[in-house]
């Protein structure tokens, strides 16, 4: 397994959230056509195979699903200092293939 470097951004995390954009901030990390984020894991399409992440993967996944379920009820500055939070805490490597 290698682990892969990435940089989760807050306009990603925001863009999701409020629903400008379908993708995940981490599949904005890495190539969202041959992976798909889960709570979890990533699912590598080409290789029909899902990949177990860890805690800080799974937290971040946790909190960011929470943050999009309640953004219609938030104001869009309550959005985005949740979402520098989020960045804070996103993972910096991610278990790939």
């Amino acid at each position: 397994m290698e682990a892969t470097k990435i940089r989760v951004k807050k306009h990603d995390i925001f863009d999701y959230v409020i629903g400008n954009s379908s993708f995940d901030p981490i599949e904005k990390c890495i190539d969202p056509i041959r992976y798909e984020v889960f709570d979890t894991f990533i699912f590598d399409k080409k290789a029909r195979q899902d990949i177990p992440q860890g805690k800080k993967f799974c937290k971040f996944e946790k909190e960011l699903i929470k943050l999009k379920t309640y953004a219609r009820k938030m104001d869009n500055s309550e959005i985005d200092s949740i979402c520098s939070e989020l960045e804070e805490i996103a993972p910096s490597f991610l278990n790939l293939f």
